[in-house]
């Protein structure tokens, strides 16, 4: 990912959010405070930027762990909801300018996934699937063949059935789909029901930032099937290319071996790192690391950003402290420079890290201040 921030148009960048069933986990910060980082680096070097992250309130997961609870689906996706919201403004985040809940986005939905059919890019059996066929390039996002992709669905039971009355093509993937007697459903010319999770993205995207936009992201668990579909269901819409200049995806976390996931149960929720440590460190220990990287969450880790983030605080209370009535210093050059030349660099979060211990140790209050609320957010303040 190339940074040149230069004020002109806004910057567009659409991430995925969650699905909420069970949000506010380490996980999820991660991805989410990286983003935050990328745009307000990007505002505080003058360009603006239009942030739009979706809420998926209309998604098998979610369905499966209402029925599971025995409670209803909007009750759940509006409580978890929440959850995210709330920890993610704890860690300082920048709230994005708009966040779409699918069940509200309806209409655009029904609409290019209707635009699809019509334009031969889809067939209707027992659903509307998109013809995967009919658009060259697919698996190129992902970097993966034919036999991947199938082996990636089959694992994590997507693969669905093929036949004369349902998918043409293992690989296809339903636009518009019939619900369950438990689940939301839409009328619409295909029959009631509900949009597939793709089109979803694709719709919401198009909706609010237009036909392409700059920046596509999100965990790197969406770049197959998700990513790889949307690209392929946006192109074909509107015959334009590239959908997204630029696909960001962060890493995975770890956590006892494994990767942190809600069907392993080994998630560490950001409440459970709070009670531990203060929000500014939680923030810290997940921007010192690289955004593209798999990495395993360790509390000593943890313990390390909060030493730290409280020599800086009783660092910046003694400047404010014995302040003299005068003009207002301005930060070292040297240290900025360095600092903004390491997020320019593919947001290299670990080495902007770096230079902001330099900036405490040689004893640069304003660098110090400007680069934590770029890398910290409102986080530095609580």
């Amino acid at each position: 990912m190339s940074i040149s921030p230069a004020p002109r148009k806004p910057v567009t960048l659409y991430v995925c959010g969650v699905t909420p069933y069970e949000s506010g986990h380490m996980g999820h910060a991660f991805t989410f405070s990286m983003f935050d980082v990328l745009v307000r680096f990007l505002e505080a070097n003058g360009q603006r930027v239009k942030y739009v992250q979706n809420i998926t309130d209309v998604d098998d997961p979610l369905f499966e762990r209402a029925r599971r609870d025995g409670v209803d689906w909007r009750e759940l996706a509006g409580r978890e909801t929440q959850v995210h919201i709330r920890d993610m403004k704890v860690l300082g985040w920048r709230q994005p300018d708009v966040m779409p809940r699918v069940s509200d986005e309806i209409k655009q939905i029904l609409a290019a996934a209707s635009k699809l059919h019509s334009l031969g890019f889809a067939y209707r059996t027992n659903a509307l699937y998109f013809d995967v066929s009919k658009y060259r390039g697919y698996g190129r996002l992902s970097h993966l063949t034919r036999r991947s992709m199938l082996r990636k669905l089959r694992h994590e039971d997507l693969l669905g059935v093929v036949g004369p009355e349902a998918k043409q093509d293992p690989l296809d993937f339903a636009l518009w789909r019939s619900s369950r007697p438990d689940e939301p459903a839409w009328p619409s010319k295909f029959g009631d029901g509900r949009p597939g999770w793709h089109i979803e993205c694709t719709a919401m995207a198009m909706h609010y930032l237009g036909e392409q936009i700059d920046i596509h992201g999100g965990g790197r668990d969406l770049q197959f099937s998700h990513h790889e579909s949307e690209r392929a269901q946006s192109e074909s819409l509107t015959g334009k290319k590239p959908f997204a200049r630029a696909w960001v995806h962060t890493g995975l976390v770890r956590y006892e071996g494994h990767k942190m996931s809600k069907s392993r149960g080994n998630l560490v929720k950001v409440s459970q790192a709070l009670q531990r440590a203060p929000a500014a460190a939680v923030r810290l220990y997940l921007v010192s690391h690289r955004y593209g990287r798999d990495w395993t969450f360790e509390w000593k880790g943890l313990t390390r950003s909060a030493r730290f983030i409280e020599r800086m605080r009783k660092f910046l209370a003694d400047d404010a402290r014995f302040a003299h009535d005068g003009p207002r210093l301005e930060p070292g050059r040297r240290l900025m420079a360095e600092f903004n030349a390491a997020l320019a660099d593919d947001l290299d979060t670990p080495r902007a890290v770096r230079v902001l211990r330099a900036a405490v140790r040689q004893g640069d209050a304003p660098a110090v201040r400007a680069m934590q609320e770029v890398l910290l957010g409102s986080a530095a303040l609580s």
